[in-house]
């Protein structure tokens, strides 16, 4: 969500409690640093971009974050949270694993196609935004192995996989979304959905089936 949409707090007595309040200020910097990093890139934002476009005091940044990088994990952690969620949300009540994966896929595409500075943040700006912050984006889309692994049990030559196959996939996973998102593509994220699933099916159904619920999910 960008910060205009947040909308400052009313000036003078505005009945919000300063935990809603602080929760409130919060939110703006999260999101006037995902504006500031998408249109500047990480390495040239300042800190007076952030507060600048969040619309709050440096008393404010200093009162919820130690400096940008810690701002930047806190950005990156709401959206993997909120993924979560829709991920959750899109998979229950699908009962067999293949379309349990492309259920995931869609949401996480369509969501980040709809969010395109967030898409920016995470994939993009995330590779150049120091260790903490690669051990976190690293730590996130390893999340998705075990969800992954599942699909070894579907044939015998799926149990027989290489115990690299679930990092490898996940890895072409995030370069095909990078580098749409870096060509300036993000709001075409869910465009990949149809590649994305055939690429996270493969190793698991074989590539014949994998090409035909592919397909299926366009």
């Amino acid at each position: 969500m960008a910060a205009e949409e947040l909308g400052p707090l009313p000036a003078g007595r505005h009945g919000y409690s300063r935990e809603q309040v602080a929760h409130h200020q919060r939110e703006r910097l999260i999101a006037g640093l995902a504006e500031a990093v998408a249109e500047k890139g990480y390495a040239e934002v300042t800190l007076s971009d952030v507060v600048k476009h969040a619309k709050v005091s440096r008393r404010v940044f200093y009162a919820n974050f130690e400096g940008k990088e810690q701002c930047f994990l806190a950005a990156f952690d709401v959206v993997v949270d909120h993924l979560r969620e829709l991920v959750s949300e899109a998979v229950d009540g699908i009962g067999d694993w293949p379309h349990q994966a492309i259920a995931a896929i869609r949401a996480t595409l369509e969501f980040l196609s709809s969010e395109p500075d967030l898409a920016r943040l995470c994939l993009v700006e995330s590779r150049g935004a120091g260790p903490a912050v690669s051990a976190r984006f690293n730590e996130a889309a390893g999340e998705m192995a075990p969800s992954l692994a599942e699909g070894r049990g579907l044939r015998p030559e799926a149990e027989r996989l290489p115990d690299s196959t679930e990092d490898s996939t996940i890895g072409a996973l995030v370069s095909l979304a990078y580098r749409k998102v870096a060509a300036g593509e993000a709001e075409q994220l869910a465009d990949l959905l149809p590649d994305c699933a055939e690429l996270l099916l493969m190793p698991y159904l074989g590539p014949g089936e994998a090409a035909r619920l592919a397909h299926e999910a366009l």
